[in-house]
């Protein structure tokens, strides 16, 4: 089949939601599009704390880890900052008041221990024994890390740290981090551990078995901040950056993700993102009509003397959430076969497809009239299927 490509534009633009939030950065996303409903700032350079470990996370999946290998907890990975904070200090040092799994020094757990440790609890200690396996050491793994997410469209993040300690040349912005979640969110074992809330952590050679519980307030039922659509997220928090959340919620297989950075106190996070969660959840789908009958497209055809007309048989529509609407294009496919064309005949589709590429639907264009050949090229055509 011989498919040629017309592309024309179908300019819809989607109405941002109207919600006001505490956060100094904010942005929602659609997690399966990339469709933006809501953003404020979102591309503001800021300290995102300990929201970094869902690229530390994502990273980490990416090399498709056997989880139930065993790891030996290194020196390098539990050192801690001096008191004195004399001399050179490595960004990813342990501050006293850092969230900790509680790991120690020559402890062997597993792979799956760790990864439980990272997400729930927020173990910066976890997070540098993860990067110390997967890279060798921790400097090694960020800049991995750096190239990965630059990779993926995250244009305005550089991280220094595989937990989110503070530093000077550490940062993302809502927008980045929104679409790390959403990359995240792709692989079944995340998904699975950020809406787990809460891990029983076996014992080791240096620990009894201890339980975890998840530090999101969005998972637990008992919490006044417990939100039952939530699939789960990640908290952050620095003296820099104040207080971040990136989560994401699901509702009738639509899966959103927020990330909100610079919000003043704990619970205007969750606030922010259970009135931004709610206000696009309550949206009803709205439906377009992009072309019908009425609309006639014409081709040129080697050997005819008039142009090939056709058009939809039925109109074409996609149907949208208001805050979703999309940025579409029409590719037109012809596929018109040998002469002559009959009256009705199929002769190509209309493809329509969002500004990523995405197909969204699709429409059968039929010819409207008859399409002949002239003498001389139907003759030609004749001598030389006799010749084959």
């Amino acid at each position: 089949m011989r498919w040629v490509v017309c592309l024309c534009c179908i300019s819809l633009f989607a109405g941002q939601l109207e919600v006001e939030v505490h956060a100094r950065s904010a942005i929602l996303m659609n997690a399966d599009t990339g469709a933006i409903l809501f953003e404020k700032e979102a591309h503001l350079p800021l300290s995102p704390g300990s929201t970094t470990k869902i690229a530390t996370a994502l990273y980490f999946l990416e090399q498709n880890p056997d989880l139930t290998r065993k790891i030996t907890v290194s020196k390098e990975a539990m050192r801690a900052r001096p008191a004195s904070l004399k001399g050179d200090i490595a960004p990813w040092w342990h501050h006293s008041d850092g969230t900790m799994m509680g790991l120690k020094i020559g402890e062997v757990l597993t792979l799956e221990a760790l990864w439980h440790g990272l997400i729930l609890v927020s173990g910066n200690d976890a997070a540098n024994v993860i990067a110390e396996d997967v890279a060798g050491s921790v400097p090694e793994f960020m800049e991995r890390v750096n190239e990965y997410l630059a990779q993926i469209g995250c244009k305005n993040t550089q991280y220094k740290t595989p937990s989110g300690l503070p530093d000077p040349e550490h940062w993302s912005t809502a927008y980045d981090l929104a679409w790390m979640m959403c990359k995240a969110l792709k692989f079944p074992r995340f998904r699975a551990i950020i809406s787990t809330p809460f891990y029983n952590t076996p014992a080791t050679n240096k620990q009894p078995a201890r339980e975890m519980i998840a530090i999101n307030a969005m998972l637990k039922p008992k919490n006044r901040h417990y939100y039952p659509k939530a699939i789960g997220g990640k908290t952050g928090n620095t003296v820099q950056g104040k207080k971040a959340l990136v989560a994401a919620a699901e509702q009738d297989g639509r899966t959103l993700v927020v990330a909100l950075l610079g919000c003043q106190e704990s619970a205007q996070r969750y606030e922010d993102a259970k009135k931004l969660f709610n206000t696009a959840f309550a949206e009803n789908k709205v439906s377009r009509r992009l072309m019908g009958p009425e609309n006639v497209l014409a081709k040129e055809v080697p050997g005819c003397p008039k142009k090939l007309k056709a058009s939809l048989s039925t109109p074409l529509s996609i149907s949208f959430y208001p805050s979703e609407e999309p940025e579409c294009k029409a590719a037109l496919h012809w596929d018109c076969g040998p002469l002559p064309i009959r009256k009705g005949q199929k002769v190509g589709e209309v493809h329509i497809l969002d500004q990523r590429n995405r197909f969204l639907e699709k429409g059968d264009l039929f010819a409207l009239e008859e399409v002949k050949g002239s003498f001389f090229f139907m003759l030609k055509e004749r001598l030389a299927q006799f010749f084959r």
